[in-house]
């Protein structure tokens, strides 16, 4: 979230208390939706491409190895 364009002058700066509020629930909505596409995009790949699917799953090598 503080990484969100808009947090630092509508949020972390923002006394007014209603209006930062305000922007607080606008940039989790907005940092919460942009996560969700890339998780849903994510899943699109693994559920249509075997190849990729296949080396998302090489990171059972990578996890065995620590």
């Amino acid at each position: 979230m503080r990484s969100h364009p808009d947090f630092k002058e509508k949020y972390s700066e923002n006394t007014d208390s209603q209006n930062r509020e305000i922007a607080f629930l606008k940039i989790f909505d907005d940092v919460m939706s942009k996560q969700r596409k890339i998780e849903l995009d994510l899943y699109k790949m693994i559920t249509k491409d075997e190849s990729f699917k296949v080396a998302m799953q090489a990171l059972k090598r990578l996890l065995s190895a620590s």
